[in-house]
């Protein structure tokens, strides 16, 4: 028995020797796997709301207040790369990654009786899928330019907004938040995104890498309906308040990864 784990260890290391003497005179691509953490931002470039009072609704927009708040997201990224021609420069990638990415809107209404101020702030949290394929120049041994395309998922999870008013200091919770067909609050995205970026070779082992990312949305089961949120403020009547997401909101975006090459 041990005379055949002798055997087949040299066995194995014969055939190593061979593969690393082949590969680097050329006759198979070199390549690696990729295992990191990445971590980002991302903003829209348009309105990602639209509000409007329903009907008895004392509460109008105020011109101006509204905000999309960037995105912050992270999450586990992994990739693999491989050379592409005999000049050892490009290759050719493919990678994924898995993060979880808040991102928050918020707007202010007059309340057209008395002059005060409500605000009104959405978190909104989702699970995001994102893989893609790109092309990789190598400029030194330690630095590389890339750029491709992505396709991502989002699953959008439930939401509660939080809301504020000059009347009461304290969060108030809505009493209601109804979405018709979508009554739970949860949503599908899906869209592409174009990417360029570089990576740094730290060491044979450890990189970092940017990417510089456009996005465009295909797919969006969050406008399909208006949601409703209702809030007695005062008293005297409901906040009602209704929002509708707009469809094919474009975006850019910044994700960092640092990482291990197996």
């Amino acid at each position: 028995m041990r005379k055949k784990i002798l055997f087949l260890a040299a066995l194995f290391a014969i055939a190593t020797s061979q593969l690393y003497s082949q590969e680097n005179n050329g006759m198979l691509y070199r390549s690696d796997f990729r295992l990191g953490l990445t971590v980002g931002t991302n903003m829209n470039l348009q309105r990602n709301v639209f509000m409007w009072p329903d009907k008895n609704c004392k509460l109008t927009e105020e011109l101006g207040t509204y905000k999309d708040i960037p995105a912050i997201q992270g999450g586990l990224y992994l990739g693999h790369e491989h050379d592409v021609g005999k000049t050892g420069k490009m290759r050719l990638g493919i990678d994924g990654s898995i993060c979880y990415s808040i991102d928050n809107w918020t707007v202010d209404f007059k309340n057209d009786t008395n002059g005060k101020l409500t605000n009104l702030k959405y978190s909104v949290a989702s699970l995001v899928i994102d893989e893609g394929v790109y092309l990789s120049y190598l400029l030194t041994d330690k630095i590389s330019v890339h750029g491709g395309i992505n396709f991502y998922e989002m699953l959008v999870f439930p939401t509660i907004p939080v809301i504020t008013s000059d009347e009461k200091k304290e969060p108030l919770v809505p009493q209601t938040t109804k979405q018709k067909k979508n009554p739970e609050g949860i949503g599908i995205k899906a869209g592409a995104r174009l990417r360029v970026g570089a990576a740094y070779n730290i060491s044979t082992l450890l990189f970092v890498a940017g990417n510089l990312y456009y996005s465009v949305p295909f797919y969006n089961t969050t406008t399909a309906e208006p949601f409703h949120i209702e809030h007695d403020l005062t008293g005297e009547g409901n906040m009602g308040v209704v929002g509708k997401y707009r469809d094919y909101i474009q975006n850019v975006g910044v994700m960092f990864t640092f990482g291990f090459k197996l």
